[in-house]
């Protein structure tokens, strides 16, 4: 870059400065020329007569400004409630809760009908498309909304069953801690028997 390129975008660089400064304070610029050519700017009158430069209006242009978004599961991300719902750490979360409530663990269940009844519960309602499978012995028994399930066919003795809950995408939520518990069925010995017929 030559002297002259210099020299130039320095005035020019000067002259906004200065215009930046007149729009501000209202002050008017002088341009000056000496008499070996120099060109400065000023805002004092050079003398009587002087004319102030009439300087073009400075374009303003706002900033843009940028939104942060909330992260999921944080008040005022997008959705609001209904992106909590989608996030499987929220569910995992407020579902941690969710067990057997019946039968209870060590439970006898004295059962001649051959149907237990097996209950879970959990803090809050399952959400839209939200379903709780039912396992006996590691055997899967029923996929439901229900909160109470008719598990037929125990046999007497030592069984187990828990519970998997998973949302609307099939993604497991949270698993029912196992509960252990006890068929008891009276047997032929301990049955009443017939009454007898007629008198002593």
């Amino acid at each position: 870059m030559n002297l002259n390129i210099q020299k130039t975008f320095l005035l020019i660089l000067f002259a906004l400065v200065l215009a930046v400064s007149v729009s501000t304070v209202g002050a008017q610029v002088y341009r000056v020329v000496d008499e070996d050519g120099n060109v400065t700017f000023t805002d004092q009158s050079p003398g009587d007569g002087a004319q102030p430069m009439e300087l073009r209006p400075i374009s303003v242009i706002e900033a843009p400004t940028f939104e942060t978004k909330p992260k999921d599961g944080e008040e005022g991300a997008e959705g609001g409630e209904e992106n909590k719902e989608m996030s499987l750490r929220y569910l995992r979360k407020n579902y941690q809760d969710f067990a057997i409530v019946a039968p209870q663990q060590e439970e006898s269940v004295w059962n001649p009908e051959s149907v237990i009844t097996v209950a879970w519960n959990a803090r809050y309602a399952l959400q839209d498309g939200m379903t709780v499978t039912v396992y006996l012995n590691g055997v899967r028994q029923a996929t439901t909304t229900e909160q109470i399930i008719a598990v037929n066919g125990p046999d007497r003795g030592e069984h187990t069953v828990t519970a998997e809950l998973k949302d609307a995408k099939n993604r497991k939520i949270a698993t029912a801690e196992p509960v252990t518990f006890f068929v008891r069925r009276p047997n032929l010995y301990s049955r009443p028997g017939p009454s007898p017929r007629g008198g002593g």
